[in-house]
């Protein structure tokens, strides 16, 4: 009975939302697409900001561990583990090697050049997820003050009382694209602010990581290092 009930009530549940919808006119239709491209973002930013994928834990072990690769002279191993995995991390502390920087502040100036490529590759979309927080309630406000200037446009002189409906029916329905804005743009900044958050977190990750890293190989800086690191380079 419960489940028929259910089930009977569903279209008029969607002629509802469908007269929500297209009460909001133009405006409600740009919310739409608004609503849409802040998901499209989340999904895509969930997938890209996980951390397996910009700083995974075997990387981060390996690059702890990059004094005992030195000392077994084994330094070409690290940098083919590196290699082969696809993350910002490694990517970075591949570039410190790869570049055979002669001293430690040509090192850390390298891999701050290659960081921040990182950073700004992981931040793409995080910008449109501001747009919709700006540009949403934005909009909702417009609809609104566009629907109530066609209500008070259009009341006929039937009557007081009649006014007085079309007026709250009216309004009621111009606030729609208002509670629209707010419903598109609320989400979205909890997502911007768990994005952003995550991202500098693993950033600082990074950063003390890769400093960790260079520390190893410019611990004793020397020539014999440095020549290491140059024979890796041509080796490749």
């Amino acid at each position: 009975m419960y489940h028929a009930g259910f089930i009977s009530e569903l279209p008029n549940s969607l002629n509802s939302v469908y007269k929500f919808l297209l009460d909001g006119g133009v405006f409600m239709f740009c919310l739409l697409l608004l609503s849409f491209l802040s998901v499209a973002v989340i999904l895509m930013k969930s997938v890209s900001l996980r951390e397996g994928r910009v700083v995974p834990k075997g990387v981060q072990k390996a690059m702890n561990g990059a004094q005992e690769y030195i000392n077994a002279n084994d330094v070409a191993n690290l940098a083919n583990y590196l290699r082969s995995n696809s993350s910002a991390l490694s990517r970075i502390g591949l570039g410190v090697i790869e570049g055979a920087p002669s001293s430690r502040i040509e090192a850390s100036s390298t891999a701050e050049a290659r960081a921040r490529e990182e950073i700004v590759v992981l931040e793409r979309g995080i910008a449109l997820l501001e747009v919709v927080i700006t540009i949403a309630p934005l909009l909702g406000l417009l609809g609104t003050v566009s629907g109530l200037v066609g209500v008070f446009s259009n009341i006929d002189a039937t009557g007081a009382g009649s006014s007085r409906v079309q007026i709250s029916s009216g309004i009621a329905e111009a606030l729609n694209t208002t509670i629209a804005g707010l419903a598109v743009a609320v989400p979205t900044v909890i997502a911007h602010s768990y994005f952003t958050k995550k991202l500098e977190r693993m950033g600082v990750r990074m950063e003390v990581l890769t400093d960790n890293f260079i520390s190893a190989f410019y611990k004793n800086p020397s020539e014999i290092l440095y020549s290491k690191l140059k024979g890796l380079v041509t080796e490749k």
